[in-house]
């Protein structure tokens, strides 16, 4: 049997996530249900027991479980965060973004000194889901998310490059070049909000704008392998008659 330190709690969720994550589930079944007996009304016990279905490989116990978390505390994030994921998985992505809204709006009423870390959470996963509707041609979805993504994390700059790609595929190609030009005021040094303006411009045939893009990036870095060698398609487009 694993010795514990005099003052640490059995129970306590530390002691009950490192159990899952050795995958010693019985261990961690027998204290959550001694915790799910003491507490049956307890957000945090329900989330546990719907990680250990989850390991354990069944879904429709996880979903239960985690859903009567957030019907305890809708504002219990991880629990939002796990099912939303789980839907995901499963294609259910209509559930995943409600999961999402429902979450979001509890988050932006109790804002508190750890919002930075629960919105880059929820930053990534609007960003998977994002990416899932880009994927299907699903633009507008893609748009709403990608933004809402970039919104929650300002520090995730490659999001806004995505974000210009699904307005550019859904044809808003002003607006697209306006969030490009944007990121670029903004962060000078960025080189991929650079390359992906110049490419912007080299598809709606403005070769000598799409040049001129390229060339500032070598004033950064000269040996940029990507910028030169999109030089070079250029260059050669130019001289073509």
């Amino acid at each position: 049997m694993m010795e514990l330190s005099p003052n640490k709690n059995p129970s306590s969720d530390r002691h009950i996530q490192d159990l899952l994550q050795n995958r010693e589930f019985e261990k961690a079944e027998s204290l959550i249900r001694v915790r799910l007996a003491q507490e049956p009304q307890g957000a945090d016990v329900h989330y546990l027991m719907g990680v250990l279905n989850y390991f354990q490989g069944k879904i429709g116990p996880t979903v239960e479980y985690l859903k009567k978390s957030l019907a305890i505390d809708p504002h219990h994030t991880d629990a939002a965060i796990c099912l939303s994921v789980l839907y995901n998985d499963i294609g259910k992505y209509d559930e995943a973004k409600s999961v999402f809204e429902v979450a979001n709006q509890s988050v932006a009423h109790k804002r508190t000194g750890q919002d930075l870390g629960i919105d880059r959470k929820f930053a990534v996963k609007h960003l998977e889901l994002a990416d899932l509707y880009f994927r299907y041609r699903r633009y507008d979805e893609a748009i709403e998310e990608y933004a809402k993504s970039a919104s929650l994390d300002p520090t995730a700059l490659d999001i806004r490059i995505r974000l210009a790609k699904a307005y550019a595929k859904k044809g808003f190609l002003s607006r697209a070049m306006q969030e490009l030009k944007q990121l670029k005021h903004e962060q000078p040094r960025f080189i991929p909000a650079r390359i992906q303006l110049g490419l912007l411009h080299y598809s709606q045939g403005n070769v000598l704008d799409a040049e001129l893009e390229w060339e500032s990036i070598t004033e950064i870095d000269p040996k940029d392998r990507e910028a030169l060698a999109y030089l070079q398609m250029a260059k050669k487009a130019r001289s073509q008659p």
